[in-house]
């Protein structure tokens, strides 16, 4: 399904009590910043729910067969309606007395229950494009001229030319890519065997070097440890560990200014990437800053 830029302006015939709806949306939520910044980080939480890389090694979408890729669908909708804090009514929220139906797709059509359809009731429609890392979130209303004949279950699609008639809150907006995608899932589910923690944590940097790492893969990687942070630092740690083997494991909290010096980009505070040295004044640099031995 190609999202259509919006018609829904005054004047259009659903801008009145579609406006109404949006702007219900934007008072629970706490304002459009809140839902634009929120919505993305939603969408990213609820794919990789269901994928679950660390138990089942998958990281893409496309790896997932229909019956889950419909836990998407619902674990998306169970988020937003979190993060909105909206009451649950008939439909899935209410918003200014008005039950409206949360309906999701991974790009296809979105799905009208003959419940919403027959009253041309509100939806509260939701798009993700993972080969874009994109997503929509707007309102529209079940208007018949809006949808497709019924299916065997009596449910509607709608129209590929409707999605004119969408009211959007979020349109186009990326969302997080997969932390897990830098990683070869088989090897890392395979490392969290080692013992003891350290050297497993060791090992995962000797095999991912120059990649930056994520606060939440080091603790799933050292999963079974009660300190899984203390692995990674001095004093008999991982970092320790590679310092005599000449690689430098550094985090966003010191090692930043040691990265603008190497002309690799800056980490956030939950963020660590392991060095070797590909040059010499690579290793000048680092040995200079006590990052190697």
């Amino acid at each position: 399904m190609k999202m259509l830029p919006s018609v829904v302006v005054p004047g259009h015939p659903d801008f009145d009590e579609l406006d109404r709806i949006r702007l219900g949306l934007l008072d629970i939520a706490g304002g459009q910043s809140v839902i634009q910044a929120a919505f993305p980080h939603a969408v990213r939480d609820a794919i990789d729910f269901v994928l679950d890389p660390i138990r089942t090694g998958r990281t893409e979408l496309r790896e997932l067969d229909n019956v889950e890729k419909t836990f998407v669908g619902l674990k998306i909708e169970h988020y937003v309606r979190d993060f909105l804090g909206a009451p649950k009514g008939i439909r899935d929220l209410v918003i200014g007395n008005r039950d409206v139906d949360i309906k999701n797709t991974l790009d296809n059509s979105w799905m009208i229950p003959p419940e919403t359809y027959r009253d041309e009731g509100p939806c509260l429609v939701i798009n993700s494009k993972e080969e874009e890392s994109r997503c929509w979130m707007g309102v529209m209303l079940a208007r018949e001229a809006y949808l497709n004949a019924p299916n065997r279950d009596g449910k509607r699609g709608v129209k590929s030319g409707a999605v004119e008639h969408v009211l959007w809150l979020v349109e186009g907006v990326e969302y997080p890519p997969s932390v897990w995608r830098a990683f070869e899932m088989a090897a890392f589910r395979e490392l969290r065997k080692l013992q003891p923690g350290t050297a497993r944590a060791a090992e995962f940097f000797r095999q991912n070097l120059r990649t930056v790492v994520p606060r939440e893969v080091a603790e799933a990687l050292l999963f079974d440890q009660k300190d899984p942070m203390k692995r990674l630092r001095g004093n008999q740690g991982a970092r320790d560990v590679l310092r005599i083997e000449g690689i430098a494991l550094l985090s966003g909290v010191y090692g930043n200014r040691v990265l603008a010096q190497l002309d690799l980009p800056w980490l956030s505070g939950d963020e660590f990437i392991a060095i070797a040295p590909r040059t010499e004044e690579e290793r000048r640099i680092l040995r200079a800053e006590n990052a190697i031995d």
